[in-house]
């Protein structure tokens, strides 16, 4: 059975037959999963820890991101809401004696004013 290796930088399960390997002066030896990994490491010199691709980038945070997404979906919850029939407006007849009505009102608030 072929040995499956974890990426140096990202932490991702690297195919058999794909990645590169880089051997330090001092003997360590890296895999990295794609050309991606190995230029952030070797070239760029950066820290996993920081970078927000990274698995190390979650463990930092204390993020599990499998648990994320569950959390996510469970705060959305699927609400079904009970479609009730509207009765149908009926329109009132305005009668003359409600322009008056509100034409007495508005008087009375001016008066009250002054």
């Amino acid at each position: 059975m072929v040995e499956q290796h974890l990426c140096a930088f990202c932490g991702e399960l690297i195919e058999p037959g794909t990645g590169k390997m880089y051997v330090r002066k001092d003997g360590t030896v890296f895999l990295f999963c794609t050309n991606k990994c190995y230029k952030n490491m070797v070239d760029l010199k950066r820290v996993p820890r920081n970078v927000t691709w990274t698995k190390d980038y979650a463990v930092k945070k204390t993020i599990n991101m499998a648990t994320k997404e569950k959390a996510e979906q469970k705060a959305e919850p699927k609400v079904e809401v009970e479609k009730v029939k509207a009765e149908p407006k009926v329109k009132a007849e305005k009668t003359k004696a409600e322009p008056k009505a509100k034409a007495k009102k508005t008087k009375a608030k001016a008066e009250a004013k002054e």
